[in-house]
């Protein structure tokens, strides 16, 4: 009976030794998978540059590492967004003027024409001033009442002076100047009628429509020769160099097709420097002109033009609101079209 009790308690003892010796192992076979996958995730992260396939990471490899000091993959997700450049204030140093429908009718730089006629603003007469009492002694005048504004006289005075002064006579005469819309209609229905109104209409402005409207104007005349200024001669002096003075020859054959005025080469318009210099360079008629300084609005490239170390900027601008330098000198003048045309002088 006790031999057969310690058999059993043997048996026991052998079944849980087993049992036991499993575990055991399988938690050695556990382990040792674990370590394994271990080590391989190491030595693959280790050596994914360097091209080695051993599982144990080595120092060389360590080191190489830290001293190559290789960029990694930017991580776009943690990467700062670059700040946007600031917008540039297109009306930093500028201050805007608000003009009027009368303002764009008025200036230098007003194009009058059969086609955008001249609309006579208030008071304009009151600026005008007569030739006779402000002219130099260069030239003469056929009536005391002739007159035009003072710019004109003034620039007139250096051009005629010059001319003199070069070798010519004294001999050229003022014989129009400002003309009123009734003087104009009589001037029309006069060559219409002597010379047909076909005639009328290429060589006479409208009524509204002749530059001379304006106070800018002069037809010149030649004493010696009787007749009107013909830029020839001794008188191609006046026609090569009247841009100098601010002068450019408003009809000419070429340009009749912008004009739609026979050729008269004694009629002088006033529109300043350096736009008359601008004009004679490019070759333009000023209804040309007019419509190349649309390619300059404000908020686009301006043209520039220096002359004698005097830097002019000019710029168009549509519309009665117009910026201007919150510094230094400047002109502005309607267009008597759409708007206005902004001249700045920078000095030398």
């Amino acid at each position: 009976m006790a031999g057969k009790r310690v058999y059993r308690r043997h048996r026991r003892l052998k079944s849980w030794a087993k049992a036991a010796v499993l575990v055991l192992l399988l938690g050695v076979v556990v382990g040792a998978a674990l370590l394994l996958n271990s080590c391989g995730g190491k030595g693959n992260t280790t050596n994914s540059g360097s091209g080695q396939g051993s599982g144990e990471p080595s120092v060389g490899n360590i080191d190489d590492s830290t001293v190559n000091n290789s960029p990694s993959e930017p991580d776009d997700s943690q990467q700062a967004e670059e700040p946007e450049p600031p917008v540039e204030d297109p009306y930093a140093g500028y201050t805007v003027l608000t003009m009027t429908e009368d303002d764009m009718h008025r200036g230098e730089l007003i194009l009058v024409s059969n086609e955008h006629a001249y609309t006579f603003p208030e008071g304009i007469e009151d600026e005008l001033v007569t030739i006779i009492d402000h002219k130099s002694g260069s030239y003469t005048v056929n009536l005391y009442e002739t007159m035009v504004l003072p710019v004109t006289v003034e620039h007139l005075n250096e051009l005629m002076d010059d001319y003199v002064a070069q070798g010519g006579q004294q001999d050229v005469m003022v014989v129009s100047g400002y003309r009123t819309y009734d003087f104009q209609q009589g001037l029309f229905d006069r060559s219409a009628a002597r010379n047909g109104l076909e005639h009328a209409q290429r060589f006479v402005a409208q009524p509204g429509g002749s530059e001379h409207h304006t106070g800018y104007a002069v037809d010149l005349y030649s004493t010696t020769q009787g007749d009107y200024l013909e830029c020839t001669g001794e008188y191609a002096w006046i026609g090569e160099h009247c841009h100098e003075y601010g002068f450019i020859l408003r009809y000419t054959s070429e340009k009749e097709e912008y004009t739609k005025i026979g050729p008269e080469s004694w009629h002088f318009r006033y529109v300043g420097v350096p736009h008359a210099y601008i004009i004679v360079e490019n070759g333009f008629c000023y209804e040309e002109y007019v419509d190349y300084l649309r390619q300059f609005p404000f908020d686009g490239e301006h043209l520039t033009y220096t002359l004698d170390g005097t830097e002019y900027e000019i710029y168009f601008v549509e519309g009665l609101e117009v910026p201007v330098p919150e510094e230094g000198e400047y002109t502005v003048s309607g267009n008597n079209v759409d708007g206005f045309i902004v001249t700045v002088t920078k000095g030398s």
